[in-house]
């Protein structure tokens, strides 16, 4: 089977890992090849083209560009990552491949999903909209391989992870960390840092909250936490989520995405600022006891939850269309 991946992003975060980590899994049975932007490219162990997907969508030079790679590998699949690669492949007119979809968060905007052949969403909310039969819920997943030899260590600090953007609201938790004595690592970067600077500095903060900046090694993130706090306004299947789980680490979230349903009452709040500072002001106390009701999460994520596990499924949603394709 000969499967092309395309994705467009300024950043590299989950969406980025998610692309990467199902595309090096297939890379064992499968040609693969992954179409991005040119600064990803060592981020990347599949076959790797570079074209600049973050072109305007309507670009005749980027669709140009598409059409000569797809000429080029000549793929069986070709599974497309958010919407604007999505269109474009949808647009594409004599195909003769099975084209894939992966809706990452929650969107409006639904009608390019709709041509694919197969939609994959990150949560239920992320299929709401689609009104064909052919999608399932994808949840994401943890590569193992990443966490070889981890070591959970001594719980010292909380963490958050994921990009510096409104989306993800890390202002929300700083100022619900105002009344908390606890430590607090920020991890990512983007375009709120300057503000999240100041903020830190004048609300006298520097003593319990530091900016780690990005880290490549993940087992470093996890090591030493006592919970994994996730402010957002929106998300679709956060792979901190998983990992954390997968790191018999707590999560305690905002109840957007796939977070209500996976993790308890007692984890989950509004999103909203008064709901998330009420929630971190009554579970970091009984953390011991949200740790202990998390213990089936916890297996879960080891066994359900697995890069392999996962890319097993996406791999039959593949040979499937390609079966049905060929009658």
């Amino acid at each position: 089977m000969r499967v092309m991946h395309l994705f467009s992003s300024k950043t590299f975060a989950g969406l980025e890992r998610h692309v990467e980590e199902l595309a090096y899994a297939q890379t064992e049975k499968h040609d693969v090849q992954v179409i991005g932007p040119a600064n990803f490219k060592e981020r990347f162990r599949a076959n790797y083209k570079v074209i600049n997907t973050n072109q305007w969508r309507l670009s005749p030079i980027l669709c140009f560009q598409i059409k000569k790679a797809i000429h080029d590998f000549q793929p069986d699949i070709i599974h497309s990552h958010a919407y604007k690669t999505t269109a474009i492949i949808s647009k594409l007119k004599n195909k003769e491949f099975q084209h894939v979809a992966t809706i990452h968060g929650t969107k409006k905007k639904t009608d390019a999903f709709e041509k694919a052949a197969f939609i994959f969403g990150a949560s239920s909310k992320s299929l709401d909209n689609i009104n064909k039969p052919q999608k399932e819920v994808l949840e994401n997943w943890v590569d193992e391989s990443r966490f070889y030899n981890f070591e959970k260590g001594s719980p010292q600090r909380y963490i958050y992870v994921g990009r510096l953007e409104p989306v993800k609201n890390p202002l929300r938790l700083l100022k619900a960390w105002k009344n908390i004595n606890h430590k607090l690592d920020i991890y990512g970067d983007g375009s709120l840092k300057s503000k999240i600077i100041d903020f830190i500095k004048q609300n006298t903060l520097t003593d319990r909250v530091r900016l780690m900046g990005e880290e490549n090694d993940v087992k470093n993130i996890y090591a030493n936490t006592s919970g994994v706090l996730i402010s957002s306004d929106r998300e679709g299947s956060p792979k901190v989520l998983f990992e954390a789980l997968f790191c018999n680490i707590p999560v305690i979230s905002t109840s957007v995405g796939i977070m209500p349903d996976l993790l308890p009452s007692a984890c989950l709040s509004e999103s909203n600022d008064e709901s998330f500072k009420e929630l971190l002001e009554f579970a970091i106390p009984k953390m011991d006891e949200i740790n202990e009701s998390c213990t089936p999460l916890f297996n879960e994520a080891k066994t359900k939850y697995t890069l392999k596990n996962q890319n097993e499924r996406v791999e039959e949603i593949y040979r499937t269309l390609l079966s049905n394709a060929s009658r």
